[in-house]
């Protein structure tokens, strides 16, 4: 058969000839017009259709365009080229191929669509040996309605907004999808409004003579009545389409065959009109060709060949794991079948790890998160490899180390990086940067623009450009190393390291994920990569301790931080009638702690180097200067786990006491303010009730009665404390304590098993704490907040209120987002939405109909709120959809809980 390789792309060898390459090449096919099959190449083989487009839409020039007929043979190096229409858009080709000597024959579909478009050239199939196909919507549940369906759907949509004085919107890709959409309504004698984006591609397709578009009409950010709006999906956001006061608006893409995906992408209806082949379309392409070898790309090509192979074809993924035992499977075969392979590495490139990431993020599933990550972990040989990828799947540039400063940019940076490039104009950056609200998105549209020649990047090199950057003293120099840098990549490379640089991926992606795959990948137990991964605060270091099998090696050291241990609430049976202190889960004699409220914290100390932790395991030195100075004057080296809380004149405040060190506005999730930003008044005191680590040696594994016996040792000083001990044999002698912690201002008790060990980030049995029980607030939602990160579609951070009896008034006691299911949010979401009153940017003021039951600690003093009030901890019970506004709380019977 003829030979096809992968590096960094389709190549076929005997032909030297790439197929829709990312990187220029001397000499490439290139399928169609889209952005993200083109590149500058020397010369470039095409459609002739496509040669214009090429022409119009990257200014390549016409000596480097190599134009051909559909359908006219090129006889070249011994073979024979055909170029097959695609039915993808305008132009879209395949390319069959034929070595004459032999007949050996291989079709390359590129992206295409068997269903038959009003502004594409039909697909047209021949036999071929050897398929390379584009399997974009490789699953079976992409199986798209009818076309008559869609195109019924889409037109209900649009006069149903007509019918209530509303401007229908529809976005789809500039070239392709908006040329089918505007066709569809010229048929039907709906006048269309084009973004001049779309303008431009609709005249470049009636320039070569696709005859089905009138002459297109720019949008200028007005419509009159009866007319439709097209625009490009990454206009979404823009100024231009802010304009319309009044809109509803649809997205035209396959991928609305995904659950939640009207969310996703932050619009009122959502059609699987496509320009690629579902499911159904792939097995008529494969049906049609009657390949003997079929090589999958792009999308679910994994899942689609596993899928083929399973039917008894020889089906592989191109570019992955299956595809290595292809290879090794043929050199087998020319080895005259003893079995004997040659050992085939290749090394694994930014653009491995950025397809990997695009994967993840376009599945919700934990599962197949954890097999792709999984998949791509196997396919790595060198530790390098195993842990650079590790530490990148977590978002991080390079891991974190104590004393070290950590590589981050802000957008900030970001912005000058791309500015300072010579082709990149600050309103073009601007316009982008708008519509996307993503930094990353932004620098891959503002890079797809201008000329660039990729250049390779493996990952070994990227780490060395990270160092590079973190070494670098100079802001300026920093921006100017990752300028030069984005310049030599391809633009979804260049994301890629964007995301890194900033911190977060945005695939949805959890720790938890990347445990299971490193447990999958060395067929370990997922509890115990966990534990080593906390212990470690490396998951680097925990894959290549997975590989060698000494996950066991892993333990607690100074300066990293863990996870704290977490008491459990007992549990609760409305048939069991016993007293709440007759069902603790372990024997006496029972040791009971006051359950203080205050700030979890971790201690760290090794000779003069003191870090103070937060719960959320960041490093809070600077917000309480006084307890890290305290701290290095206490002999011995040590990590106490406890509690800071706000304390002076020899008692305990209340816990508002504390929250005058908190921000105004929590971004990045501190509770405190930087030390000049600190009052004079509540200073804090740290009461230490665990002794994690001492002298060298790991306590976890002791039980608590050992480590409390160290603890004392270490004879705490003001302004530490050791927490009191009482001890309890029964439940009266338990609550006779309980009420005594509660007239002490203290929340309750913890009761611990004096023989339990400290187990790091569990919610364990042998603390169960025991706390006085506040009653629940029926509260109004006044204000919705759109999500920022993966999901920006989604409104969430509900603001909510209560009523002041006297004026009528409704008065914000605070917000929250956490207690509901994904579906109970998809449902808030699409309800305010609809009954938004107005926006302020991303905050939608709302019809206040949603009542919702708020649970909390604690009813504070504030004056952030209206109200005069906010609750501590505020999470959602239940949707009360038995209650409307005329039911919920009061001012002052909120006033009365506190």
């Amino acid at each position: 058969m003829i030979e096809v390789r992968f590096k960094r792309g389709l190549y076929l060898p005997e032909l030297d000839l790439w197929l829709d390459p990312w990187d220029a090449k001397p000499r490439a096919f290139v399928s169609h017009a889209h952005a993200d099959h083109f590149a500058r190449h020397e010369s470039a083989l095409c459609s002739e259709v496509t040669a214009a487009l090429v022409h119009k839409r990257f200014h390549l020039a016409e000596s480097r365009i190599e134009a051909v007929s559909f359908h006219v043979p090129v006889v070249r190096d011994g073979f024979r080229l055909r170029l097959l229409p695609a039915g993808h858009i305008s132009g879209s080709a395949m390319l069959h191929i034929t070595r004459i000597k032999d007949n050996a024959s291989l079709l390359y579909t590129g992206d295409f669509k068997t269903r038959r478009g009003r502004t594409a050239e039909s697909v047209n199939f021949l036999n071929a040996d050897t398929l390379i196909l584009e399997t974009t919507f490789g699953l079976p549940n992409y199986e798209f309605p009818g076309s008559m369906e869609i195109e019924a759907g889409i037109l209900r949509f649009v006069h149903d907004a007509f019918a209530d004085g509303e401007t229908p919107v529809l976005f789809g890709y500039a070239l392709g999808k908006a040329q089918e959409a505007l066709a569809l309504l010229t048929e039907h004698g709906i006048p269309a409004l084009l973004h001049p984006t779309v303008a431009a591609m609709t005249r470049a397709c009636r320039e070569v003579g696709v005859e089905t578009l009138p002459e297109p009409v720019e949008f200028d950010g007005h419509a009159p009545p009866g007319h439709v709006v097209i625009a490009p999906p990454s206009t979404i956001r823009s100024k231009l389409l802010r304009g319309l006061k009044s809109k509803r608006t649809a997205m035209l893409t396959g991928w609305a065959m995904q659950k939640g995906a009207k969310f996703r992408y932050s619009v009122d209806e959502i059609f699987p009109l496509s320009d690629h082949a579902d499911h159904t379309g792939l097995l008529e392409c494969i049906q049609r060709v009657r390949p003997k070898r079929i090589l999958t790309v792009h999308g679910f090509a994994r899942e689609f060949a596993r899928e083929l192979r399973a039917k008894g074809m020889e089906a592989w993924c191109a570019m992955g794991d299956d595809q290595l035992e292809l290879s090794i499977n043929q050199a087998a075969q020319r080895g005259g079948g003893s079995g004997t392979t040659r050992h085939i590495r290749a090394i694994c490139t930014l653009a491995d790890f950025g397809d990997l990431c695009r994967l993840i993020g376009e599945t919700s599933s934990r599962v197949s998160k954890t097999e792709y990550i999984a998949t791509y972990l196997r396919g790595l040989t060198t530790e390098q490899e195993l842990s650079l990828s590790a530490i990148w799947l977590t978002g991080q540039a390079l891991p974190g180390k104590p004393g070290q400063a950590t590589l981050r940019f802000s957008d900030a940076g970001i912005r000058h990086a791309l500015l300072s490039l010579p082709s990149v104009r600050e309103e073009r950056y601007r316009e982008i940067s708008h519509a996307q609200s993503d930094t990353a998105r932004t620098a891959r549209l503002v890079l797809q623009e201008i000329q660039i020649r990729p250049e390779p990047l493996d990952l070994a090199g990227l780490e060395t450009f990270f160092q590079t950057l973190l070494a670098t003293a100079s802001d300026l120099d920093r921006i100017s190393l990752l300028a030069a840098r984005l310049s030599t990549l391809h633009p979804v490379e260049s994301e890629t390291i964007v995301r890194l640089l900033t911190g977060d991926l945005r695939v949805g992606l959890k720790a938890e994920h990347i445990e299971d795959a490193i447990a999958a990948v060395f067929k370990l137990d997922s509890a115990s990569v966990r534990d080593a991964h906390m212990l470690s605060g490396d998951i680097g270091e925990t894959i290549l301790l997975a590989k060698h099998g000494r996950l066991a090696e892993a333990g607690l050291r100074v300066g990293i931080p863990v996870k704290c241990m977490l008491a459990s609430s007992p549990g609760h049976d409305e048939t069991d009638t016993r007293p709440l202190f007759e069902k603790l889960p372990f024997p006496p004699p029972y040791w009971l702690e006051a359950k203080y409220d205050g700030i979890r914290a971790q201690l760290h100390k090794r000779g003069d180097e003191v870090t103070l932790f937060s719960r959320d395991l960041r490093p809070i030195n600077a917000r309480f200067p006084e307890l890290v100075a305290a701290a290095g004057k206490i002999s011995g080296d040590f990590i106490l786990d406890g509690e800071i809380i706000a304390y002076t004149d020899g008692r305990k405040l209340k816990p508002r006491d504390l929250q005058k060190r908190q921000p105004p506005k929590q971004t990045s999730g501190d509770l405190f303010l930087t030390d000049k930003d600190l009052p004079p008044a509540s200073p804090s005191r740290f009461i230490a009730f665990d002794l994690l680590w001492h002298q060298g040696a790991d306590l976890l594994g002791q039980p608590l009665v050992e480590r409390h016996l160290k603890l004392e040792s270490l004879a705490l000083a003001a302004p530490f404390e050791t927490i009191t001990i009482y001890a309890a044999e029964n439940a009266a002698e338990i609550e006779a304590t309980f009420k005594h912690s509660l007239q002490n201002n203290h929340e309750g008790l913890v009761a611990k098993d004096p023989s339990g060990i400290y187990l790091p980030g569990r919610r364990e049995n042998s603390w169960i704490k025991l706390k006085g029980v506040m009653p629940t607030l029926d509260c109004v939602v006044v204000i919705a907040r759109q999500r920022q990160g993966l999901r920006p579609d989604i409104l969430t951070d509900y603001t909510f209120a209560i009523r002041d009896e006297i004026s009528g008034k409704l008065c914000i006691l605070g917000k929250t987002h956490s207690g509901l299911s994904d579906e109970e949010t998809a449902e808030l979401t699409a309800h305010f939405k609809r009954n938004t009153l107005r926006k302020e940017k991303l905050k939608h003021h709302v019809k206040p109909d949603i009542v919702l039951e708020i649970a909390f600690d604690a009813i504070i003093p504030s004056s952030r709120h209206d109200s005069g009030l906010a609750l501590r901890f505020p999470r959602i019970k239940s949707i009360r959809r038995d209650k409307t506004l005329e039911d919920i709380d009061t001012l002052k019977s909120t006033k009365a809980l506190v």
